[in-house]
């Protein structure tokens, strides 16, 4: 006997399956979300259903754009913690972590591009830029630095490292 499973429904949400979610989270809460999706009939996965509610629905939800002081302290935490996006919504109640991601996105990503750019700008002319050292390999003794006048340093001896230095004899004799 062959079961036959209805196909799960994709795409954008009506407002009948809205509503009819808000019943089903009002009646279970808003956890097991595959138990939801099955009893509700709304042929949606529970992942698909919870991410309506976490995004959309829930009615601790802020509308609307971003308050100015929002947005600094979305810039302040993505400077500090970078794209960790749930992690810089706990500190913006009411505002989701995906909302917050496409807000960066759209709005805020250039201006904090600019803004790193005139810092970086500004700092040439007081703190030149570093240059990085150019490193040579050496058989006898790791990596050396060459020094101004074209020397090498010479080689560190630690005790840590003697075993390497038994390799490399054991290899090139």
């Amino acid at each position: 006997m062959k079961m036959v499973r209805e196909e799960i429904r994709k795409g954008p949400w009506t407002e009948q399956e809205d509503f009819q979610l808000v019943c089903f989270v009002g009646l279970f809460g808003d956890r097991r979300w595959d138990f939801i999706a099955k009893v509700s009939g709304l042929n949606r996965t529970g992942k698909s259903c919870r991410l309506r509610w976490v995004n959309y629905l829930h009615p601790g939800l802020k509308r609307g754009k971003m308050t100015p002081q929002e947005e600094k302290l979305v810039l302040e935490l993505h400077s500090k913690w970078g794209n960790r996006w749930s992690r810089i919504a706990r500190k913006l109640p009411g505002r989701t972590d995906n909302e917050i991601k496409n807000y960066w996105r759209t709005h805020m990503r250039k201006k904090a591009q600019e803004k790193k750019r005139t810092v970086e700008e500004g700092c040439n002319f007081f703190c030149p830029q570093m240059i990085s050292p150019t490193w040579e390999y050496s058989a006898d003794s790791l990596w050396r630095m060459p020094d101004e006048e074209g020397k090498m340093f010479p080689p560190v001896r630690d005790p840590l490292f003697s075993y390497y230095e038994e390799d490399v004899a054991y290899l090139s004799g």
